[in-house]
Formats: structure tokens, C-alpha cells, sequence
């Protein structure tokens, strides 16, 4: 194989001819230009020099003044570089950063909503593909803030969030970047896009890997002012979430988040951002978490100090500004004593009384908090003496004022009064709270809040709790007549008619409070209630009816105005109500005309004694007819007989006089005769059946239980005193009538009764007629006054209607001795409650008059005329 040689230098035999390619070459050419149009044509060049020279040529132009940037955007210079992708391919990086320069002068000018949806579209689609390929710094620079100024639209930030790969190096850019510019518009980005997302989305957002919350901590001691302003306000927004699944889980982070706002703070107590470090801070002090490393690791302390040191030369509204943290860490009693150690609640009362008209809202929520401690409850009461409570009652009172702040004013007030009531509620007293609270409430919605509201309502409560403060706030009537007029125009919030009717509750037992309220359409607001879709509405004025039956005038006006038939009528929309039918119950307890026309029967606890008792002969099957007869009619079909024992006459406003020279169309008789009628009479012969009755017990030994155990059963007597009570009835209602057997089918001569009851309406003009003047009567009549005289002393039984309502019977009870029975003893028995008692015998009063007869048994059906 032979060897190559190769040579370090050969000598060149050809050349190129320089003359032909220097004919052939294009000679630069330099023409001067002196308009804009001409100068954006040049855009579209393929010359890097001549890009180059029209770029710097329109930038210097642009730098000028705002008005050539306008100038620019007028004669379409975004639409051309939209056209031109921003010159994201040019090789060349000063091309780059002049055509994003513009690009930010234009939207720096422009305001964006001036744009074209697509265009702003199509800005942010540009931005994001160069920032994915781009790595020169003034670009980025560029880009960060055109994308911060795209993400100022909520729908552009939503949707960027999505994009995981741009994401990813926008934090790394975040992370590693020194330039200002770039650090400042990426966390104003980073923060725009956590506004547009839920919670559950910004968790998962922020608790990434390589989300950058470490160098957003760090920025807030940054040297430049709008960094750190950016970096609170996202930290700001971070740390609403401080819980174990958020970003702020490690111990370390919370610290260093702690340790740099602190850092901040102590450096310059009195800058620019202290306010807004405080705000943040405050923040993160709502968790107990953060709470905790604060105390512990003495921070408080260094802010207490600086506090201390400058809070003489600062502003009042810096010094209440700054205290917002301790309202935050007051919520977490054990830090109370070191709190109140360290003179926090003074600076809290000092803010109270020094800020005019009203301090913020956390100031007076702060003392909320604070008074949990009992040293510093004792110093709030002493700041009694120099005007707290005429201060919070000002601001409660004031209208000016922002309705958070008078919301905690409130709140206090209430709060106070659990806490310290003696002295609280003698110094309101001292404001004429009872007025100041009038004034209030006449204020309405919508300047009152529903939380307002609620507090003025506690506050009524609570000093209702005692009897001298419920009558002075009794007396004050427009007090009670702006709460009912305020539960008319309530029912939008269940939960306010809920504490409306609650607060009433404590204020009924003033005759005055039940006065206005009658007065004041309360009725219309019951019904409203009660025809409500809130259970909660229905739960809370069902209650209010039943406190408010004790009362006869409440009691008069549920029959007579229609709440009970609402309540009968809307049973069955109110099955989840449990208090509903114990309402029913409780109205018919106290009115046994009413009960007996609905129920036809009363219990043991049904007290006919102390009330009119009235029974119709006939039986209906809606109460309201009959209570049309007792409000309307004078002269129904059939008898009403009338029980009461303490009118022996009637009262003279009861009796109706028919003019004479109406009795010529109505009787026969001579027109000189005079004629009146009663509906609700006297009875002069029931007391004296009273008397003769307790006369005969008295000689038997048998009289009234003591007072001691009245409503307990004296079991030993029951029988012996039906008895003599049945003989007694038998004695006054036996005229013309003969005595039947028990086992005979032959009933009672009905003919002779209703004779009898003829001849009385006659006699009293009236179908209403007095029980004590009926002197033949049968079951009907008998079981009426057997039931009037047994409650009169004490015995309990029944009054029950027979199902073709024809027929009245008495039923008691008595133990059912069973052998070895230990629930029928006696002695058990014996102090059983009236309510817990059942009917075991029917009594006789027809035929073996004052025999008892268990019931199912063969007398008893006998007696029913059932067997």
C-alpha cells in the first residue's frame, strides 16, 4: 500500500473574480423617513438592520410622551405586531424586547377593556408561547407584565390556571429570578390567579410541590416598597387557610411566615406597610396554630414592645390598627392572663374612648373577647365610671356609624350583661335603655343588620331576667309596640322572627307588654307564623302561645280571632313541630267550652271552676259553628246550658234590654211588658248546691285534699265522695222524673227535660240558661253539674260526650287493686299526678245513683245503654 503525503500548504492556481460579485451585489441604501406610517411598513422587512433601526426609531418616539403611544395604537401598531406574533421567531433578541417593549407600552396606555375579546385573547396566547421558549431577562421581564395585565380579567386568570406546562416555568422563573420587575408582576400574576379560584381549587393549587410560598414569605422584607406590598397581599389571601390540609401545614413554614411579618413590623413600626403587616398578620393569627407559635416563641412580646416603645409618637388610627392582632389572638382563652398581663385590654378601652365618633369594629370585639378573663372583666366594669357604656350605647345608638361596629357594640352590651349584670344593667339604666332601644329598633332595615337586631334583642332578654328591669322596660310601651311592628316586616329571616317571639316570651308577664301587643296586630302576626314553611317560624310561635295562655286575654283572643282554628285547620303541615299539638292542648285546657266542643270529652285536668262552662245540647262537627252561637246568636236552636259558680247575678253590662217597641213584633203580650236577655248569666241556686255539699262532706269527714298535696288523689275517699256528689245532683234534678232500673230497657222520660228546658227559655228569653235553675234533667244534665260541683272540690273526673253525642257521662279513677301489683298500690298511687291518671269507673247517677262501675264492665254498658 503506498502512502499518501499530504501537505501542509498547496499553492492556489485559481482566484475568485471580485469584479463580478461586486456587480452583482446590492449597495446599502439610506433614506430618510419622516412619517409613522412609512416607518411601520418597514416592520415587515427581512432585514434585521432595518428592523432594528425602525424598532429603536419608534421606541424613542413612544418614550416621548403617553400621547404617541395612543398615536401608535391609532394607526395599528398592536394589530401588527399581533400579526407578526410579537417577532417571536426573530433570531435576534433586540427585536424581541423592542416588540415586547411596545407591546407593554400599549396596554401600560390602553386600557384593556378597549380591546377586542380576540385580541385579548390572542395577547395572552402569544404571551404564554414566548414565555414557554424565551430566556433573555428583559423579555421575561416584558412578558410577566403583559400576563399580569391579561390576568386583570377574571375569565383569562381561570383559564391560565389550567395550563400546567406554562405554569411550571412561571414558578421556576418566580423561584430563580433576580430582576425586580419580573418578581413584582409574578406574584401580582400568582395572586390574581388564586382570586379566581374556589377553595378546594386553591388548595390544590398552592399545596404543589413547586409552588413558590417560600419566596413570596421572603419578599415581605424585599427592599423595593411595591414588592412587599405585593407579597402581603398574597400572603394575605394564602393564609385564609391555615388548616392541616393547606400550604401552612408544617410548623416551619408557619413560623417563617410569623418570624418574617414580625421581622417586618419591628424594623419600622411606624413605615409605610406596618398597616397592611398587621392586617396580614392578624390573618394568620386567626388560626389557633399560628396563635400558639406566636406566644411561644416570644414574638408577642417583641411586638408588645415595639407597640410600647412607639405608641406615643404614633397616630391613634395606627395604634387601634395595630392592636387588631390581639383581638385576633383574645378568641383563645389561655392566651387571656399574658395578654392582660401586658396591658392589652387598656389599649383596647383607650382606642374605645379616644376614636370619635367610633372606633373599628375589632377594637370593641377585641373587649368581647377579652372580658372571657375575669381581671380584665373587672377592669372593663371599671371603666364604667369614665363612660364605657355611654360610649357603646352612642355608638349603638348612632346611624353614622358602619353597622359592623355597632353590631359589636351590641354584642358587648349583651355580653356584659351576662358577665357583670348588677352594674351593667344599672348604668343602662342610666342611659334610658328602654328608650335608647325604641330608638333603635324604629330605625329598621335595611339600616339594621339581622345580627343587630338578634343583639338588641339578647340584650331585652337579659335584662327581662330580672322583675325590676322587665317592668321598666313593660311601661315603655313604644318599646313593645316597634318589636311587634318589627315582627310584621321580619318573616324574610326565620331566624328573627325565631328570637322576636323568644324575646317576647320574657316580656309577657307585664300587663302593659299585653296590652300593646293585642293593640298591635300580634294576632295577624301569630297567623302569618303559624301558616309559615319554617318549621323553626312555627317551633317559635307555638311556643309563644303556650307561655302566653296563663294570660285570659291572650287565651280570648286565640279562640276569638281565629288562632285556633288555624291551629286545628294546619295539623297536618305541621307533623315535624313537636310543640304544635301541646299548643292546641294548652289553649283548650284553659277555655273547657272550646275543648268539650272540639274533644267532646274533658280529662281529669280539664278545671271547669273559675270560667264560664258552656254546653250545647247538640253536638257539632265543626266547634266554629257553635262558636258563632256563643259570639252571635241569642236564641240557637237547642238549649246552652251555662256553669259558673261565682255569678250568682249577672253583670249588668251582660244584660241586653229589647227596646218595647220591638216586644209588639215579637211576643203577644202587651207591648208595655219589659224584656231582656243574658248570654251569660248568673246563677244563684250553684253556690248554694256548693254549700249544702261541702256541708255534707264535712259531716262525712270527707273535705277537700289539703292544700299541700291538692293535686295528689286521696284514693280513700273517691268513691264515698262521687257518691255523696251524685246524690246530691240526683236531689236537685229529679223533679217529675221516677227512678229507673238498671236493668230495664225503659230510659229516662227526654219529653219531661225538654219541657223543662222549654219553659225556662221562656222564663229567661234566651236559650241560655243556668244550670242551677234546671230542676229535671237526665245523663245530659246530670253528668254536666256532677263534673261543675267535682272540680269545685277537688275530685278528679271526666265529662264525656256519647258518640251520637245524645248522651253526657262521668268517669273516675280509682286503683285497680290486682294482687301483688306493685303499680296498684295505694300508696303509689296516691301521689300520681292529675295527668297521669286514667278513668277506671263510670258513675251512676240515673239509676243506682252513685254506684261506680268499671268501665267495659256490664253495668257500665248498661248505663251507656250500650249492652
Amino acid at each position: 500500500m503506498s502512502r499518501v503525503s499530504k501537505r501542509v500548504y498547496e499553492a492556489k492556481t485559481t482566484y475568485p473574480d471580485r469584479t463580478k460579485s461586486e456587480e452583482k451585489s446590492f449597495t446599502e441604501v439610506s433614506v430618510p423617513i419622516k412619517k409613522l406610517d412609512t416607518a411601520l411598513l418597514l416592520l415587515s422587512s427581512k432585514e434585521e438592520c432595518v428592523l432594528l433601526t425602525v424598532f429603536s426609531h419608534i421606541t424613542d418616539f413612544a418614550r416621548r410622551q403617553d400621547a404617541n403611544v395612543l398615536e401608535l395604537r391609532a394607526h395599528r401598531l398592536l394589530e401588527l405586531l399581533l400579526e407578526k406574533n410579537l417577532f417571536i421567531d426573530s433570531e435576534n433578541t433586540m427585536i424581541r424586547r423592542f416588540a415586547l417593549y411596545l407591546l407593554t407600552a400599549l396596554l401600560d396606555n390602553v386600557d384593556m377593556a378597549t380591546f377586542e375579546p380576540e385580541q385579548a385573547d390572542q395577547i395572552l396566547e402569544l404571551a404564554c408561547r414566548f414565555y414557554m421558549k424565551e430566556n433573555d431577562d428583559f423579555c421575561i421581564e416584558y412578558l410577566t407584565y403583559i400576563l399580569n395585565v391579561c390576568l386583570r380579567d377574571p375569565q383569562m386568570a381561570h383559564g391560565i390556571v389550567e395550563a400546567t406546562e406554562f405554569l411550571e416555568k412561571f414558578k421556576l422563573v418566580f423561584v430563580n429570578s433576580e430582576n425586580p420587575d419580573t418578581v413584582f408582576n409574578s406574584i401580582e400574576a400568582l395572586h390574581r390567579m388564586l382570586l379566581v379560584q374556589s377553595a378546594e381549587q386553591m388548595l390544590d393549587f398552592t399545596t404543589q410541590p413547586d409552588f413558590p410560598v417560600d419566596r413570596i414569605i421572603c419578599e415581605v422584607t424585599n427592599e423595593f416598597q411595591e414588592i412587599r406590598k405585593a407579597a402581603l397581599k398574597t400572603l394575605k389571601t394564602l393564609l385564609a387557610d391555615t388548616g392541616d390540609d393547606s400550604v401552612f401545614e408544617p410548623l416551619h413554614r408557619c413560623f417563617f411566615v410569623l418570624e418574617q411579618m414580625v421581622k417586618a413590623f419591628c424594623e419600622n413600626p411606624r413605615g409605610p406597610e406596618a398597616a397592611d403587616i398587621i392586617e396580614v398578620l392578624a390573618t394568620a393569627l386567626r388560626s389557633e396554630k399560628m396563635t400558639k407559635l406566636f406566644f411561644e416563641q416570644n414574638l408577642f412580646d417583641l411586638v408588645v414592645e415595639q407597640v410600647r416603645s412607639h405608641m406615643d409618637l404614633m397616630p391613634l388610627e395606627m395604634r387601634c390598627t395595630i392592636i387588631s392582632i390581639f383581638a385576633e389572638t383574645a378568641q383563645y382563652e389561655q392566651f387571656l392572663p399574658r395578654m392582660h398581663k401586658a396591658d392589652i385590654t387598656d389599649m383596647f378601652l383607650n382606642c374605645l374612648m379616644q376614636n370619635k365618633p367610633a372606633p373599628a369594629a375589632f377594637v370593641i370585639q377585641g373587649l368581647h373577647r377579652m372580658s372571657q378573663y375575669p381581671e380584665a372583666l373587672r377592669r372593663i366594669v371599671a371603666a364604667y365610671d369614665v363612660g364605657a357604656i355611654s360610649k357603646l350605647v352612642t355608638i349603638l345608638m348612632s346611624p353614622e356609624v358602619a353597622i359592623k361596629v355597632r353590631e359589636q357594640a351590641a354584642e358587648l352590651i349583651a355580653r356584659l350583661l351576662v358577665a357583670a349584670f348588677r352594674d351593667t344593667a344599672a348604668k343602662l339604666q342610666e342611659q334610658d335603655i328602654a328608650a335608647v332601644l325604641t330608638a333603635v329598633i324604629t330605625q329598621g332595615q335595611p339600616t339594621l343588620s339581622i345580627d343587630l337586631i338578634l343583639s338588641l334583642l339578647t340584650i331585652i332578654e337579659s335584662l327581662a331576667q330580672n322583675e325590676e328591669y322587665r317592668t321598666i322596660l313593660g311601661q315603655y310601651s313604644s318599646l313593645t309596640e316597634q318589636i311587634a311592628q318589627l315582627l310584621m316586616r321580619s318573616f324574610a329571616h326565620s331566624i328573627l322572627v325565631n328570637n322576636i317571639f323568644r324575646c317576647l316570651c320574657t316580656l309577657i308577664d307585664e300587663a302593659p307588654v299585653r296590652e300593646t301587643l293585642l293593640a298591635n296586630y300580634i294576632v295577624s302576626s301569630i297567623k302569618r307564623a303559624l301558616k309559615s314553611l319554617s318549621n323553626l317560624v312555627k317551633t317559635s310561635v307555638t311556643n309563644f302561645i303556650l307561655q302566653t295562655t296563663r294570660f285570659n286575654e291572650f287565651i280570648d283572643a286565640y279562640i276569638d280571632r281565629g288562632i285556633l282554628e288555624v291551629l286545628l285547620e294546619f295539623q297536618k303541615h305541621a307533623f315535624c313541630v313537636s310543640t304544635w299539638g301541646p299548643a292546641i292542648e294548652s289553649i283548650l285546657s284553659k277555655c273547657p267550652t272550646m275543648k268539650f266542643a272540639i274533644r267532646n270529652c274533658l280529662n281529669f285536668t280539664d278545671i271547669t271552676a273559675g270560667k264560664d262552662f258552656y254546653v250545647s245540647r247538640r253536638k257539632f262537627d265543626d266547634f266554629r259553628n257553635f262558636q258563632d252561637i256563643l259570639r252571635n246568636d241569642c236564641s240557637p236552636l237547642d238549649a246552652v246550658l251555662v256553669v259558673n259558680f261565682d255569678r250568682p247575678k249577672p253583670d249588668e253590662n251582660d244584660v241586653i234590654d229589647v227596646p218595647v217597641r220591638c216586644l209588639n213584633t215579637i211576643t203577644d203580650s202587651p207591648g208595655d211588658q219589659s224584656w231582656d236577655y243574658c248570654k251569660r248569666p248568673g246563677d244563684l241556686y250553684l253556690p248554694q248546691y256548693l254549700e249544702a255539699l261541702n256541708q255534707t262532706l264535712a259531716i262525712h269527714g270527707l273535705v277537700e285534699n289539703p292544700e299541700r298535696i291538692r293535686r295528689s288523689i286521696d284514693f280513700e275517699n273517691v268513691a264515698q265522695r262521687s257518691k255523696l256528689i251524685a246524690q246530691a245532683v240526683f236531689a236537685v234534678m229529679n223533679d217529675n222524673l221516677k227512678i229507673l232500673d238498671l236493668n230495664s230497657t225503659e230510659e229516662c222520660c227526654r219529653n219531661t227535660v225538654r219541657c223543662h228546658l222549654q219553659d225556662l227559655r221562656h222564663v229567661l228569653h234566651t236559650n241560655f240558661i243556668p244550670l242551677g235553675m234546671v230542676r229535671s234533667g237526665c245523663q245530659f244534665e246530670r253528668a254536666i253539674l256532677f263534673k261543675g260541683l267535682a272540680d269545685q272540690i277537688g275530685l278528679p273526673c271526666t265529662l264525656q260526650r256519647s258518640v251520637d253525642g245524645r248522651m253526657l257521662y262521668n268517669e273516675v279513677p280509682l286503683p285497680l287493686e290486682v294482687e301483688k301489683d306493685v303499680h296498684c298500690d295505694k300508696k303509689t298511687l296516691k301521689f300520681m299526678p292529675w295527668r297521669m291518671l286514667r278513668p277506671t269507673h263510670v258513675v251512676d247517677l240515673m239509676y243506682n245513683v252513685g254506684d261506680l262501675y268499671p268501665m267495659q264492665s256490664r253495668q257500665a254498658l248498661q248505663y251507656l245503654r250500650l249492652y
